[in-house]
């Protein structure tokens, strides 16, 4: 257990620096300085985050030149019959224009009766335990709220379903750890309670450090894991998630 601590350590010291942001989609954030700048391009960022980082990078870079210095700006002044021909040709893999403009809708009207995401889940929360998967709830339902396609609401998944909720998870990550990369902006929730972002290269070297004994890669196996990580950090267990990343892609050799 020391070992493996140690281990993972020096590769949370290696890999959590401003050196990685570049290549990262926080670098969108880092552009902002105001809260609803940075939920706003976390949200969408996050969002996207599937697929080849190149390919959703790119797309991410085409919707950000539209926000210019102020995404939350550009969303309370949204122009829907602009926003249409802005996106009518936009298209990443499950996504198309559409949803993304339906996104934007949501949120001009999300932004104009709430200040924040922040203090909209501060009002909402009112429980101690579990409270990514309540806040992620929350959230969920909010932004999935209407008669959406099946494509929008892919971008966000519901933990009450099961779902791993990575993209999610990325979010309230960047959302509410303060490091070199994230941003720690929020207060209502802690580091302490969040949730490992689950995608196939954390799971399969989960897997192989016994962190799980699960096949599937959904919101149950991501709270195992996040227990494990625990045992390293009890107060910031998802500081490992570049670590194990990053020995899934490079695929490094522990040898315990």
């Amino acid at each position: 257990m020391n070992k493996l601590k140690k281990i993972l350590d020096n590769l949370v010291e290696k890999y959590e620096s401003k050196s990685f942001i570049d290549s990262d989609p926080i670098k969108f954030l880092h552009k902002h300085k105001s809260k609803q700048d940075i939920e706003i391009s976390g949200l969408i960022s996050s969002s996207l985050a599937y697929g080849k980082r190149e390919a959703f990078i790119e797309k991410l870079n085409y919707i950000h030149q539209l926000f210019g210095t102020n995404p939350y700006k550009f969303c309370l002044n949204l122009n829907q019959n602009l926003c249409k021909e802005h996106f009518k040709d936009f298209k990443y893999r499950f996504n198309t224009g559409s949803d993304i403009c339906c996104l934007l809708e949501k949120l001009h009207k999300f932004y104009n009766e709430n200040l924040s995401i922040d203090d909209f889940l501060k009002e909402k929360l009112n429980t101690q335990t579990n409270l990514a998967k309540k806040a992620i709830t929350i959230l969920s339902q909010e932004l999935c709220n209407g008669n959406f396609s099946k494509s929008y609401c892919y971008l966000f998944p519901n933990p009450e379903a099961n779902s791993a909720c990575k993209r999610l998870n990325l979010f309230f990550k960047w959302m509410v750890r303060k490091s070199p990369v994230d941003m720690g902006i929020w207060t209502s929730l802690s580091s302490k309670d969040l949730i490992i972002p689950l995608d196939v290269h954390v799971a399969k070297v989960s897997r192989a450090l016994n962190f799980t004994k699960r096949k599937t890669n959904d919101w149950q196996t991501a709270e195992e894991i996040t227990a494990k990580l625990r045992e390293f950090d009890p107060n910031d267990p998802v500081k490992y998630d570049f670590a194990l990343f990053d020995i899934g892609i490079e695929k490094l050799s522990i040898n315990l």
